[in-house]
């Protein structure tokens, strides 16, 4: 709760610190962003045989976006998933705050939408009746968001996610998830 605690007080306080000096017309698109939303998640091992499990969880992002010359922009982006994905009976990827931390870069579309592709790292925690190991990995990914009031915003997203083999399941196994994602927003 502590920790929680603190990441909101910085992010807040974030807000201020990073402004930007006046504001051309396209920069409604710029500065922190936050949305929530769902997330359908396909995880598949890669054991003898390969095991595979779809979930639906909760999905949060935080993002801060840089101005660029136009048409471009530049995010930096946190993603959190609010539940684990399943894998297989009493085998899960457990969440770790946050799951992704990704850089996004964004191109302005004509119709009050940026699409934007995403690339990063992906942290989770493999556990099972067998234990628990931390998994860290890559992340890359496209999205969509269409501002469709003022500064309020729908995001879809897809992202696949892989571990690294160094920090695979206790049984040796690497991870593989594809995670497609809609979500509503807020750009401040």
């Amino acid at each position: 709760m502590k920790k929680t605690l603190t990441l909101i007080a910085l992010l807040s306080a974030s807000h201020f610190a990073l402004g930007q000096a006046t504001k051309p017309t396209n920069a409604a698109y710029e500065g922190f962003s936050m949305s929530l939303g769902a997330s359908y998640n396909s995880t598949t091992a890669s054991s003898t045989p390969s095991i595979s499990a779809k979930t639906t969880a909760g999905v949060a992002k935080i993002n801060y976006t840089f101005a660029l010359p136009f048409p471009g922009k530049l995010g930096l982006s946190a993603t959190f998933d609010l539940t684990n994905s399943k894998i297989a009976d009493q085998q899960f990827l457990a969440t770790k705050l946050p799951s992704e931390i990704t850089v996004d870069p964004v191109f302005l579309m004509v119709n009050q939408s940026i699409v934007y592709g995403k690339v990063g790292m992906y942290t989770a925690t493999y556990e099972s009746t067998l234990g628990t190991r931390s998994l860290t990995g890559s992340a890359y990914g496209l999205g969509l968001k269409n501002y469709f009031y003022g500064n309020n915003f729908v995001q879809v997203e897809w992202t696949r996610r892989n571990t690294d083999t160094n920090s695979a399941g206790l049984g040796g196994d690497k991870f593989k998830q594809n995670a497609s994602s809609i979500s509503f927003g807020y750009n401040f």
